[in-house]
């Protein structure tokens, strides 16, 4: 065990009135959005998929004709005619919410209506048996996929480069002193010796600045040792669609900005990269142009470097939607589409890429889908998934998908994905679904864009485990908190009832409101409710709130979970006689909506302290959560 702190850091920033809806085939835009964030920690949890019930009426592969009763409502216990097109049955990528939105009988019925559509994820796919793009794990079938070994220039590029055409990466300079721990390292945010990180949902994600987290409509990939998290910069802002961004990471925690890797003269988005194991070069694609794009292709020879874009071109001589990039055993790559061929977001397709992955091969599969967006493929135990959500703007959307042993199909009819209490993927657009596989097993993420954080669901980025049922179907069940062991390929929910020594003992502040007592941070809450409960200080400098163990314990880390009034500067320290305190964990980069996840050596202590010098903002102190591990 190390003998300095470790954290995680996430947090959040509003957002007003986008112009633009991006990633999403119509502009249906709210008047306010939130984004970016920090996330302290992570450890994953898991979820399960279940099977959706049948498909809507023309909903199924090929069926959807032009109109709208292609979407439309399904039979018994689907989505209610949310689900249904406007006229023409697709909603205009520049088109309002008319046909896009989920109506109220949108929640999801076991055994729910199959829409035509299933998702694509954007990057970093699973190929059951097979194999992470060029990333080098072994997935489910324990085979190497083609591409495992490290790719030329595996290693991180020097980050903070700036874009081509003179844009600066953003994030380049360091918040005052850098979120440092004790003894001057960044803390780890729970990733302890035995693997685990803590994955925590409804919160804000930042880099090691304390800078937002931006990375809309990207893709996740492992290149070597290191993650590669990519995607689209400052997507309310439409001049920021020419600038895709890139984050670096080595546990999935931690995340270093790499800068604009790529700055374009037309709008892009939808990004993803594969690693070419011939050439040795890391490639693009991008949905370039706007909505109604071309599919563009760049190069680079580092998956963190500057990019070269290359071209751009048609898909057989139609422009295209929301795209995404598979790479399965064999090393072959496919484009997963939406097509214009019929009118806008009517058709589906697959399309393989030539031997280097710069050219339009062969197409293999169309379906006649209308009103979806947003595909992604993976593979599972020989069998392939493709997803899609709703044309909703940035709406949330529910969840479908097709399955098929070949990606030239036959592929089935559209099944909801079991989302437990949500009918929209728990207000999420889905993007990816990634496999982290290791040596008991393969664990399937999804990744989907929170692009409104409303209530309790906060956070720019949503990340669950599949669950998946003997006959293959996954099920999404909802985690605040969950833990990932990607050497393993294995997770765990994560138990605050066990593992919390805080959990329902004394807390005492230095000022408290009545209506937010000290005692809200040790309650025990759920995902559903736990904005009801929260500390709150005077609106003063310093302030501290303090727990009591009840004993003298080993203890190994703490827990805060931040409310939008937030410590920008504070410690959290360890005491025996809460007299005599000692630093575990220093930062002058706290951030709003925030999870701070600290590991450090263990230790024996019986109070547990934050004590904040500088406030966020103009009001108190707020705390939603205070836990204490021992987790060694």
């Amino acid at each position: 065990m190390s003998t300095t702190p470790r954290v995680r850091l996430f947090a959040l920033v509003l957002l007003v009135s986008p112009p633009i809806a991006v990633g999403c085939s119509s502009s249906n835009t709210p008047a306010a959005l939130s984004a970016g964030g920090v996330q302290t920690g992570g450890a994953g949890g898991a979820g399960t998929t279940g099977a959706g019930g049948q498909t809507a009426a023309g909903g199924g592969t090929g069926g959807a004709p032009a109109g709208g009763a292609g979407g439309s409502s399904a039979n018994s216990g689907g989505l209610a005619s949310g689900g249904t097109s406007a006229s023409g049955g697709s909603v205009g990528r520049s088109g309002g919410a008319s046909g896009g939105n989920t109506q109220t009988g949108g929640s999801i019925v076991t055994g729910g209506i199959i829409r035509s559509g299933g998702t694509p994820a954007t990057g970093g796919t699973a190929v059951s048996g097979g194999t992470i793009a060029s990333g080098g794990t072994t997935l489910v079938g324990g085979t190497t996929p083609a591409g495992g070994t490290t790719p030329a220039g595996g290693t991180a590029a020097g980050g903070g480069s700036t874009a081509a055409g003179g844009t600066t990466a953003r994030g380049g300079s360091t918040a005052a002193g850098g979120t440092t721990a004790t003894g001057g390292s960044i803390a780890d945010g729970g990733v302890a010796a035995s693997g685990w990180v803590t994955i925590h949902n409804d919160f804000f994600w930042y880099d090691d600045t304390g800078a937002a987290i931006e990375t809309r409509a990207g893709c996740l990939r492992k290149f070597g040792d290191t993650y590669y998290w990519y995607g689209l910069f400052a997507w309310q802002d439409p001049k920021a669609w020419n600038d895709q961004t890139c984050y670096a990471s080595s546990d999935l925690v931690h995340w270093t900005y790499k800068g604009v890797v790529l700055h374009v003269d037309a709008g892009a988005n939808r990004m993803d990269v594969l690693y070419n194991d011939t050439t040795k070069q890391y490639v693009m694609f991008l949905k370039y142009g706007g909505d109604a794009a071309s599919l563009g292709i760049a190069t680079s020879s580092n998956p963190d470097g500057q990019f070269t874009f290359l071209s751009q071109t048609q898909v057989d001589g139609a422009n295209i939607g929301d795209m995404s990039m598979y790479k399965d055993d064999d090393g072959k790559a496919y484009l997963a589409y939406v097509w214009d061929k019929t009118g806008p977001n009517r058709q589906h397709g697959i399309y393989r890429m030539s031997a280097d992955y710069l050219t339009l091969d062969t197409q293999m599969y169309l379906f006649s889908v209308a009103s979806r967006e947003a595909p992604h493929i993976f593979k599972r135990n020989g069998t392939y998934y493709y997803g899609v959500s709703e044309t909703n703007g940035v709406n949330p959307s529910p969840t479908r998908y097709y399955t098929a042993t070949n990606l030239t199909g036959p592929w089935s009819a559209a099944t909801m994905l079991v989302t437990p209490g949500s009918s929209t993927t728990y207000d999420t657009q889905c993007d990816f679904v990634y496999p982290f596989t290791g040596t008991q097993g393969t664990v399937y993420m999804l990744d989907a864009d929170r692009w409104i954080p409303t209530g309790g669901f906060q956070g720019g980025y949503l990340w669950l485990p599949y669950d998946f049922d003997t006959a293959g179907n996954p099920t999404a069940n909802y985690y605040q908190d969950w833990d990932l062991n990607t050497a393993a390929g294995t997770w765990r929910a994560f138990d605050r009832t066990a593992r919390d020594l805080a959990l329902g003992k004394i807390a005492t502040a230095s000022s408290a409101t009545t209506a937010n007592p000290a005692s809200a941070v040790t309650t025990a809450t759920t995902y559903q409710n736990y904005t009801a409960t929260r500390w709150e200080s005077t609106a003063s400098d310093p302030q501290s709130i303090m727990v009591d163990l009840g004993s003298a314990m080993e203890i190994d880390r703490a827990i805060l979970k931040w409310y939008t009034d937030y410590g920008k500067a504070f410690k959290i320290q360890v005491s025996t006689d809460s007299t005599t305190w000692t630093d575990v964990y220093s930062t002058t980069v706290g951030a709003s909506y925030s999870v701070t996840d600290v590991t450090f050596a263990k230790t024996t202590a019986r109070y547990v302290r934050m004590n904040g010098t500088q406030r966020g903002n103009a009001n108190g102190y707020s705390l939603f959560a205070f836990m204490v591990l021992n987790d060694t």
